[in-house]
């Protein structure tokens, strides 16, 4: 209070400020503050405008000045005003608000102040409001404008009112504590019990303790909201925590008991989180921020487990988990993290077969080979594969079978034959070649290969390519090293290796007793090595974390820096095996062309399958068609005088032959046929040969007797049909190391192709035979006639036509294409590294392929496939025609005709002749629009027309058409 009774204000200046010459100037002109707030003027606040004076405003204190006023106000000390309440201002003084700052000390003349200042003392700033201030007024309270501002008190005194001013019904609610209801509905989000909510009748979801409720400062209506998101949360994670526990049993699989695991994480996590960050709320904010936490981070599992049912394969869920994964990709960056390392490991398991399947990491527990008949592990299983053609005949073989089920949808097609196929000629080199280096896992895991993970950036995409290649280059150079050791004969191999093994000094009896101290001592300090920890913190727990606490960024990547979701498979996992897959195949293509003489075995098919050997076919039509051969049949009292014997078919009447016939009748022929072509590609290419087994042939090649059915048998009975020696085939086992190339499907086509060129070699010796008789009845001054001569020609230019179109167009052209491709791929296989000229044929199965498209080529240019049944009918019928009047001319040429020949209308040789050429006018006609149907068809080839376009002539597109030539060239069965 001032003298006169009035109120002064008194304003403290922040100690910080230094006072300048000015200000204590206006000090000492002004001893009390009454008389600068009593100023009459309009504005009690104004001040006089300030002149500066000729040394300017900022200029510096003289040191002596300093002293001279701080000595004045040395008994005036500035006090520390206490803190005013809140709306209330500070009482006046007598002292002086503005004060320096002076030490006890006496300080020496021409101390600078700025060089050491003082610290000045820091009072607690009082409350100062502006509406005081402008108004001038003072007032003892403060009154707020808005009930927010009142406080929760004058709130829940709105909300009790009787009258209910803010219309929100809540005067019969009850006011909970606000500590205890923040922490019930922490622990209602957690899914757990508490005072406020609890469980009732025995069932799991919470209710509220209490009908209606809400806390001081805030209506129920507010805090509904946030109770409906906590009990969804809390539900959301009791469900989750129910999936775990029930996962084990519903599903087992490896991949089921995974996401099992990562789920259970999460939620162990965020209860961790918030047992130790969170268990306090300060506010309803700080709640609700934490609930919406959770809800995010627990929602994608929700919708992820939600789509889980009793029965899921590992596949199923793996798609299920990359679904979702990239279904949230677009989402935020920490969902984003979190779904991708979910999929990661619900994904290790899958991955952990893939990389040992295709040999990249050593296969635990006992190998599966193919002794593991209708077991299944991952996406391969062991079964008998079935081979069907056709006509519906089957033959089974066990092998390594691809379950495409059993792969995930994401995997592309090409990527997965390219897995499979790669670990099943990996352990056709484990099985066969044991010595070989990719049979050896250490060399492998020595030439580090890439591990298999999901990559889901372009930086780390492009290093896994450069390490897969370094790590094939690194795996060549490691097996042509190791090959100047290495044997590709497996005799030899094995003697090699028992070999090594008895002088190895790997074996601990071949150690001395220093060496064994050494082991010793290395084995204690090994194990007396601290056991591993695993104290950080994995990368799941920590995204989930930052996430709770909120430190994790929120950017979302760019849309470039990511690849689309369907290539992430293929960039992933399609390098590494295509890596793996360049140096397993090329070594299985060499193991089979070196080891196995794969050309010598395909070379044999083409000889005496597809009667490609001439001595074979001279020798095979004398045996079983001559009739001037000596007969084989056993007869009573007469012994067999001659070392060779044919069937004489044709030229007998009981048939078929006892298998004693069948015996001596070509017993030998193979063998001959054989050793002669051996011989002669001794003397001109210096080339490797077989090595003979037991029987003299490789996969013991013989004659053998076909099974047929009873219609089958009843046509072979009869002589004179066209099926009377289906019975006889050639019997081949292809070896075991050469089953990924000829399969018993090739066995069963070569079979089939045998058959029908067993037939046309005995057509052609029967026109032949029939030219013989015909000329043999006009030297015997008898008149064949007109029907006769033309049928004879014209049958005989007829089967010579089809004949030459069978063995030198239809078989040739395509196996000459198919000889050439295998020079390629031999030549490719001597090239240093992995580089190729044949980029069609690069493996094993793509050598199966093209062989059997070759035979599919064969067949259909012999009319064997199933669609031309109706036109090789006609050629057999024809063939039955030609066969009736061989008999008829035979008989008459024997003089056997008799009366009953000449009963039957087939005897007369005009009405064979017009059957004949009626037959053989069909068959044309049929041709023409084959070739023409082929010409139309041209420019809608696929690959494999176009590996073939050489076989094709130059005028028409179709090989037909080159038949078409033989038989027909100048139309004379054109109908006109």
């Amino acid at each position: 209070m001032a003298s006169d009774g009035s109120e002064e204000y008194v304003f403290a200046i922040p100690n910080f400020w230094r006072p300048s010459k000015l200000l204590l100037d206006l000090e000492a002109e002004a001893p009390s503050t009454a008389s600068f707030f009593s100023n009459d003027l309009t504005n009690p606040f104004a001040l006089d405008p300030i002149t500066p004076t000729q040394d300017g405003f900022f200029k510096l204190l003289p040191i002596h000045e300093l002293h001279t006023d701080s000595a004045k106000d040395d008994d005036k000390k500035d006090p520390v005003t206490p803190p005013v309440p809140k709306g209330q201002l500070e009482k006046p003084s007598d002292e002086l608000p503005i004060a320096l700052d002076s030490d006890d000390e006496d300080e020496e003349e021409g101390h600078d102040i700025w060089l050491e200042p003082r610290i000045p003392s820091k009072p607690k700033p009082p409350y100062r409001a502006w509406d005081g201030f402008f108004s001038g007024n003072l007032t003892t309270s403060y009154q707020p404008m808005m009930v927010t501002e009142a406080g929760p008190a004058a709130y829940d005194a709105l909300l009790r009112s009787s009258n209910d001013p803010l219309k929100l019904r809540n005067t019969d609610v009850p006011v909970v504590d606000t500590k205890t209801y923040l922490s019930s509905l922490l622990a209602l989000a957690l899914g757990g019990e508490s005072v406020l909510f609890t469980r009732k009748d025995g069932t799991q979801s919470l209710r509220p303790a209490l009908p209606k409720m809400r806390a001081s400062g805030y209506s129920s209506h507010v805090l509904q909201a946030l109770e409906n998101k906590c009990l969804r949360c809390g539900s959301t994670l009791v469900g989750l925590r129910s999936f775990v526990q029930s996962a084990y049993s519903e599903h087992p699989s490896r991949c089921g008991v995974a996401l099992a695991s990562t789920v259970s994480q999460v939620l162990q996590v965020v209860q961790e989180w918030v047992a130790f960050h969170g268990r306090n709320p300060r506010s309803l904010l700080q709640l609700q921020s934490t609930v919406n936490s959770m809800v995010a981070i627990l929602r994608p599992f929700k919708a992820l487990t939600s789509q889980l049912r009793h029965g899921l394969t590992d596949e199923d869920i793996l798609n299920l988990v990359f679904h979702q994964a990239y279904a949230v990709d677009s989402n935020e960056e920490y969902l984003r993290q979190i779904m991708r390392e979910v999929l990661r490991r619900v994904s290790g398991p899958w991955i952990e077969f893939l990389e040992e399947w295709i040999g990249t990491r050593r296969e635990q527990g006992l190998p599966f080979t193919k002794a593991n008949l209708g077991e299944s592990k991952g996406f391969v299983k062991v079964e008998a594969r079935v081979f069907r053609d056709d006509f519906g005949r089957e033959l089974a073989e066990v092998d390594y079978v691809l379950a495409p089920g059993k792969m995930p949808n994401f995997m592309p097609e090409d990527v997965t034959e390219t897995i499979f196929e790669t670990g099943r000629n990996l352990r056709f080199i484990r099985s066969f070649h044991e010595d070989h280096p990719l049979a050896q896992q250490d060399v492998i895991a020595s030439s580090d290969p890439p591990q298999a993970k999901w990559l889901y950036d372009w930086d780390a995409i492009l290093r896994l390519e450069s390490r897969a290649v370094a790590y094939r280059d690194c795996l060549i150079e490691a097996i042509q090293s190791s090959r100047s050791g290495y044997s590709l004969d497996p005799m030899e191999a094995s003697v090699h290796s028992l070999a090594d093994k008895s002088g190895s000094v790997l074996m601990f009896f071949g150690l001395d007793q220093i060496g064994m101290e050494e082991r010793i001592a290395a084995s204690i300090e090994q194990f007396a090595q601290p056991v591993a920890t695993h104290d950080a913190e994995d990368t799941l727990s920590r995204i989930v974390r930052d996430r709770l606490s909120g430190t994790h960024a929120s950017a979302i990547e760019l849309s470039n820096s990511t690849p689309h979701w369907s290539l992430l498979p293929v960039l992933s996992f399609g390098v590494i095996a295509s890596a793996q897959a360049q140096v397993v195949n090329k070594e299985t293509l060499k193991l089979l062309f070196a080891a196995h003489n794969l050309r010598d075995h395909l070379r044999l098919q083409r000889e005496f399958q597809l009667l490609g050997n001439g001595i074979l076919c001279s020798r095979l039509s004398h045996a079983l068609f001559d009739p001037d051969m000596d007969t084989a049949e056993r007869r009573s009292g007469v012994a067999r005088r001659s070392s060779v014997m044919g069937l004489r078919l044709g030229g007998r009447d009981n048939w078929p032959p006892a298998s004693s016939e069948l015996r001596l009748a070509l017993m030998g022929i193979l063998s001959e046929c054989y050793s002669v072509n051996q011989d002669r590609k001794k003397v001109e290419r210096n080339e490797h040969v077989f090595d003979k087994d037991i029987s003299g042939l490789p996969g013991d090649m013989s004659f053998a007797v076909r099974d047929l059915t009873e219609e089958e048998i009843d046509k072979c009975m009869d002589p004179d049909s066209l099926e009377a020696l289906d019975f006889l085939r050639l019997s081949y086992t292809a070896p075991p190391q050469l089953s990924p190339i000829i399969t018993p499907m090739n066995l069963m086509q070569y079979d089939c192709i045998f058959k029908l060129l067993l037939r046309v070699l005995r057509m052609t010796f029967v026109v032949n035979q029939l030219f013989r008789d015909a000329n043999s009845l006009a030297r015997d001054w008898e008149d064949p006639g007109d029907a006769t001569l033309r049928f004879v020609r014209e049958s005989q230019h007829f089967v010579a036509s089809v004949s030459t179109y069978f063995l030198d167009t239809g078989i040739a052209v395509p196996w000459r294409v198919f000889e050439r491709k295998l020079d390629k791929v031999e030549a490719d296989l001597h090239r240093p590294g992995t580089s190729s000229s044949s980029e069609e044929i690069q493996s094993p199965d793509k050598l199966q392929e093209l062989h059997t498209l070759v035979l599919d080529r064969i067949m259909l240019a012999l009319f064997l496939r199933k669609r031309q049944q109706p036109v090789l009918k006609l050629l057999e019928d024809i063939f039955n025609t030609i066969l009736r009047f061989a008999r008829h001319v035979r008989l008459k040429l024997l003089g056997k005709g008799g009366k009953e020949a000449d009963a039957r209308a087939e005897a007369d040789p005009s009405a064979l002749y017009m059957e004949f050429k009626k037959k053989v006018q069909i068959f044309i006609t049929v041709c023409r629009s084959l070739s023409e149907k082929a010409r139309r068809t041209d420019g809608k080839r696929g690959r494999e027309d176009r590996i073939f376009k050489e076989q094709y002539g130059t005028g028409d597109d179709s090989m037909v058409a080159q038949l078409l030539v033989k038989l027909d060239m100048c139309d004379y069965y054109l109908k006109r």
